[in-house]
């Protein structure tokens, strides 16, 4: 899980920012607020989606090997700037506190009649999941980032249309542009979680940061995969916390499959991108560089049970898209 593949890796820029910051990223990028991301955001409507095993390997936007690059020259020219200014020192070290707390909005949808109801308790153990799986505590494998989530708002509405929200191979659709456009609150440091009755196979998407449009930023969760909901395997609440690592700029592990560049994260091994990605299976190895598949990675495809840590170098890319494009 945790040895070297071979893929670039740029300089160690967050070495000594904190402990749990120590060793080890790869491929990225950064900035400020993303007024430029235009330029990427046609690669990919929304970020990759977290599907069942209905979807057999395929989400309805998966992100080609032109445009991740595209998307990570992006955050590496950020960053780059970031250093230029004196937002980071010259040694790469960021001048920001060991601890990012996340403002969290969540914004439930229900319809009229027949809706599945998502109660205040889980809602609130939701979000004890994304601290417990942000902080390090779910595997003594996994390494403790420093993203902290704290629920600041939670606002109920009743509309039928976009309760039943539909998700687009091309983007986002009409209903789901009204409905984000309506409740979303906060700056690009806010997440806004919706959630909904998403269409069948899949559990959530999110956008990732670079995608420049406010308005629409944040992640979608289908009320049935909130921690207690009704999808058998995916009711732990690990949805949310996969997506918010797209939100905060990580590829999925099987993103190009074995083709370089990967999921442009060095300490996370290559994964061949079809049916393989749902299993948990640790003997797993389907592609030719160093590692076994990383199915216990929170980037992958597994159930909730399966997925339980992020690496290293992971949290080091999460923290340099904070502080290109939402801090």
């Amino acid at each position: 899980m945790n040895r070297l593949s071979a893929r670039r890796t740029i300089a160690p820029w967050l070495a000594g920012a904190a402990l749990l910051l120590t060793v080890g990223l790869a491929a990225p990028g950064g900035g400020t607020a993303p007024a430029d991301a235009a330029a990427v955001g046609c690669d990919a409507g929304q970020s990759a989606a977290r599907a069942t095993r209905g979807m057999q390997g395929a989400d309805p936007n998966s992100v080609t090997t032109p445009a991740s690059r595209r998307m990570d020259g992006r955050l590496q020219q950020r960053v780059d700037r970031l250093v230029e200014r004196g937002v980071l020192k010259s040694n790469g070290e960021p001048r920001t506190a060991r601890r990012i707390t996340v403002p969290t909005h969540v914004h439930v949808i229900t319809a009229p009649s027949g809706a599945v109801a998502v109660t205040r308790q889980q809602i609130r153990e939701q979000i004890q999941v994304l601290n417990d799986a942000y902080g390090g505590r779910t595997s003594t494998s996994s390494v403790q980032t420093p993203f902290r989530f704290k629920l600041v708002s939670t606002d109920v509405t009743v509309n039928r249309d976009w309760y039943f929200w539909h998700v687009g191979n091309k983007g986002e659709s009409e209903t789901a542009v009204a409905a984000k456009k309506a409740l979303h609150q906060g700056g690009w440091g806010d997440l806004n979680i919706y959630i909904a009755s998403l269409d069948d196979t899949i559990l959530g998407y999110a956008q990732f940061p670079w995608q420049g449009n406010l308005a629409l930023d944040g992640l979608v969760l289908s009320n049935q995969a909130l921690p207690g909901g009704a999808y058998t395997g995916y009711d732990e609440g690990d949805t949310a916390t996969h997506e918010i690592g797209h939100w905060l700029g990580l590829f999925h592990t099987f993103q190009n499959g074995c083709k370089k560049p990967g999921d442009l994260v060095a300490d996370t091994p290559y994964q061949d991108d079809g049916d393989n990605i749902y299993e948990c299976n640790e003997s797993d190895d389907t592609c030719t560089q160093p590692g076994s598949d990383p199915v216990h990675n929170f980037m992958s495809y597994g159930d909730d049970p399966c997925l339980d840590r992020f690496t290293r170098g992971q949290a080091r890319r999460m923290v340099a898209a904070w502080l290109a494009f939402r801090a």
